[in-house]
């Protein structure tokens, strides 16, 4: 078998390809998420492997609560939950969020999230 750097990267790639922003919690999933309010789109856009994020763009502005309430409606209706099971950990001023999908598994989401980005 071949040792070496790429070996073990290519190895840890297959185990887990969003490392760093799923962690699962006792309550469900907790997201690390960089959004960018303001887009033209709404929807996934990728992985940011140096700051362990989700990328999420969303077409409202970060003004009175819109942009975190359309996020909200959007995880919501991408991992087919109620508004309730989408919660925010940390983040709701700023673009890096936390939030916690309840009753979820880490599985489930990487999958919902790999069919989402565009390819």
């Amino acid at each position: 078998m071949r040792q070496g750097k790429d070996h073990y990267f290519f190895f840890s790639t297959l185990s887990m390809q969003f490392i760093g922003a799923l962690r699962a919690v006792p309550e469900g999933v907790a997201i690390r998420i960089d959004v960018s309010p303001g887009s033209r789109y709404c929807g996934v856009s990728g992985f940011n492997p140096w700051r362990q994020t989700i990328c999420i763009k969303l077409t409202e502005r970060p003004q009175m609560g819109k942009a975190n309430e359309q996020l909200v409606k959007y995880l919501a209706l991408l991992f087919n939950k109620p508004l309730d099971e989408v919660q925010f950990i940390s983040g709701h001023t700023s673009t890096r969020k936390v939030v916690l999908l309840c009753n979820t598994v880490v599985d489930e989401v990487e999958s919902v999230i790999n069919a989402a980005v565009p390819k």
